[in-house]
């Protein structure tokens, strides 16, 4: 038993010393016609040389669960799922999206990027936005 312990610790701790993570955020005009970095921070783990899997907070109750997935030559597509205690149906809190991540400095990187719900409102409207997001990749 206290090889199987020690085992699962040594793959564990070699796998979080391995990880690569990232901090996220978007930069937003506020309702007051400023512009902030800090409205949508949130924190991603690398799972493998194609995925990311993150969490973000939208404000300051509403998180939002974060898959990006690598396409090839820094174009990659996210799926963006925003967790609320409405009753809406699934396919009502799924963003998707498609952007591109722009190497600026070392780690640092901008990714502009465009996103639009999975499914159209009662107006049968799809309408999407353009964001632009800043990275950090430790």
């Amino acid at each position: 038993m206290t090889k199987l312990f020690l085992t699962m610790t040594l793959a564990l701790s070699t796998m979080v010393a391995s990880a690569q993570y990232s901090v996220l955020t978007t930069v937003n005009e506020t309702a007051d016609s400023s512009w902030s970095a800090t409205e949508k921070l949130g924190v991603g783990y690398q799972v493998n040389e194609k995925l990311m899997v993150g969490l973000t907070m939208d404000g300051e109750d509403k998180y939002e669960l974060l898959g990006r997935y690598s396409l090839m030559n820094g174009i990659w597509g996210t799926c963006v799922y925003n967790h609320d205690d409405s009753d809406a149906e699934l396919m009502d809190r799924i963003d998707l999206g498609l952007g591109y991540s722009f190497k600026v400095w070392n780690n640092l990187y901008v990714d502009p990027n465009y996103t639009m719900p999975a499914k159209a409102d009662a107006n049968g409207d799809r309408e999407g936005t353009l964001n632009l997001g800043v990275s950090y990749k430790f």
